[in-house]
């Protein structure tokens, strides 16, 4: 017998199943969600104010009074909800002839064509980070500019309070941009344990986390990965050994323009990242059954969310492009 209306609300509940299955395996798999902040928030518009953390510890004379401090702030951005959807439809011959394996790839396309953009807009802000704009994977050109009116990666970040400047441009103490060379993450986590705040107060950045396109796995684990200094003669031991790990990303090898930046690299502070790449839900991904059957007898089963992205306190990622060697 074909799917008919009285088979409506399971075939409903079936395809919900599928999609929430789905889901569950694309967010353990798609690596922004590890990189990034994601929080579910009921507002359209989202306010971020940077924080720079206080200074005004000191020595008290017991019985003193404790000194009063000031929390330093920082710039703020504004990031905008932004709305996102499809429908999919079960037809009529699909019902007829009870194709199950079409209906239920209604379902499983659906999820994937949701969650697979999602990670590549996340992934752009990475890999398009070095420009003030790009054009995302839904084909909208979007600011990647941050709380100090600069770009994701830049040379000369700026701190409204003091004035003082830092690069998250990797270097590997003689280029900036390095190809990936153990010399250059050597070097770059140096660097990060002497950042300071704009209190002049060392605030180390621990750059643990490196993170890949596909095309530097296996060098990545050589690097990092490995117990013993690759091609050493003497097995000297690897001093990167379980102090990093690593993740390899695919959506990194490409942007959605088509942009190749499978080259590009990146050193993350795996806490601090998450104040510097920030996402927003105020409707995570769901399957929705139709309200009415069309004149074309299809079944709509729609896809729809609200999400945003945005950049924070930049100074816990940085990047090396590749193009010097």
């Amino acid at each position: 017998m074909p799917i008919t209306t009285n088979d409506f609300p399971a075939l409903t509940d079936d395809l919900q199943e599928i999609f929430n299955e789905g889901a569950k395996r694309k967010i353990s798999e798609n690596m922004g969600f590890k990189v990034f902040e994601v929080l579910d928030t009921d507002r359209r518009t989202f306010d971020h104010l940077v924080l720079h953390g206080v200074s005004g510890i000191q020595e008290v004379t017991p019985g003193q009074d404790l000194p009063s401090i000031t929390t330093e702030e920082g710039d703020t951005i504004t990031w905008t909800q932004r709305y996102f959807g499809a429908v999919a439809n079960v037809t009529k011959a699909m019902r007829k002839f009870d194709l199950h394996e079409q209906i239920d790839d209604v379902a499983r396309t659906l999820v994937d064509d949701a969650f697979d953009k999602v990670d590549q807009s996340f992934a752009d802000y990475l890999s398009q980070g070095a420009s003030a704009s790009h054009v995302d994977v839904y084909g909208k050109t979007i600011s990647t500019v941050g709380p100090d009116g600069l770009q994701l990666f830049h040379a000369l970040h700026t701190n409204p309070i003091t004035g003082n400047t830092y690069t998250n441009i990797i270097s590997d103490g003689t280029n900036d941009n390095p190809k990936l060379t153990r010399e250059a993450i050597v070097y770059q986590r140096s660097l990060g344990k002497l950042m300071k705040d704009p209190n002049g107060i060392i605030r180390p950045v621990n750059y643990d986390l490196l993170i890949v396109s596909p095309g530097d796995e296996d060098l990545a684990e050589r690097l990092i990965g490995s117990e013993f200094l690759p091609g050493s003669a003497n097995n000297d031991k690897n001093p990167l050994y379980k102090k990093m790990k690593i993740i390899v990303w695919p959506r990194l090898a490409a942007a959605a323009d088509g942009t190749d930046t499978s080259a590009y690299w990146y050193l993350a502070d795996s806490t601090g990242v998450k104040k510097t790449l920030k996402s927003k839900f105020a409707e995570r991904p769901t399957l929705d059954p139709p309200d009415v059957v069309y004149r074309s007898k299809n079944w709509g089963f729609s896809c729809d969310f609200f999400y945003t992205n945005g950049i924070g306190y930049q100074q816990y990622i940085a990047q090396s492009d590749a193009t010097e060697a």
